[in-house]
């Protein structure tokens, strides 16, 4: 996973820097939007990365061939997802039955499996600090989601601003303007940091079997 993952990210980081040197003698309008828009990318990488690592974690879970049985508590939370949505959503006349379907599958020799492109554990804050440190806590990994406690508002600001573009109340013109491009590239740098910390950390994860088990 990890070294096409992380050349991925880095390619896409420095396409960022990239675009950012190309604004260099454009009018001063057409810099301030660029470095709005420039939030917008690094959302973009960000969230990939987290969706990847979780994606490929399950697949590599799933690899090892683990009994749904043997899994850690919290890895069961995830790999039985369908179970525990079809609990949620069963209604008075079937709850039962699908509880029972629940606890025969918690006990049994199948093979954990489950599709990791719609399973990404998730508590509505859409990529906050708070989601990453709830995916860190299903996957049993036992440190903080960032680098250091600093990056937990940077977070916020990148996620804030795309979202405020994203949804037409604020401008690339109004969020650009308030940085210099040396902010910018201080914002590129520490997401990036984030995104490899996530995809070294996961890489560890998946090449030790133990970890996933009970």
């Amino acid at each position: 996973m990890s070294l096409a993952l992380k050349g991925e990210v880095k390619e896409r980081f420095d396409a960022i820097e990239e675009f950012l040197n190309a604004t260099n003698g454009l009018q001063q309008r057409q810099v301030v939007v660029a470095k709005g828009l420039a939030f917008v990318q690094i959302y973009a990488i960000y969230e990939d990365t987290v969706r990847k690592t979780v994606s490929e974690a399950i697949d590599s879970i799933k690899a090892h061939n683990h009994e749904i049985r043997e899994l850690s508590p919290s890895l069961m939370a995830l790999f039985l997802d369908p179970e525990l949505r079809s609990v949620r959503d069963s209604g008075r006349k079937n709850e039962w039955d699908s509880r029972l379907k629940l606890f025969e599958r918690v006990f049994s020799r199948q093979k954990a499996d489950l599709s990791s492109d719609t399973a990404l554990p998730t508590d509505g804050t859409h990529y906050r600090y708070d989601q990453l440190v709830l995916i860190f806590q299903v996957f049993g990994i036992k440190r903080l989601p960032v680098p250091r406690r600093r990056h937990i508002q940077r977070i916020r600001e990148v996620v804030d601003h795309r979202n405020a573009i994203a949804h037409g109340s604020e401008t690339p013109e109004d969020i650009g303007r308030r940085y210099t491009r040396t902010e910018i590239r201080k914002a590129i740098e520490q997401i990036r940091s984030i995104c490899m910390l996530w995809v070294r950390v996961f890489d560890e994860y998946c090449a030790e079997p133990t970890r996933h088990r009970r």
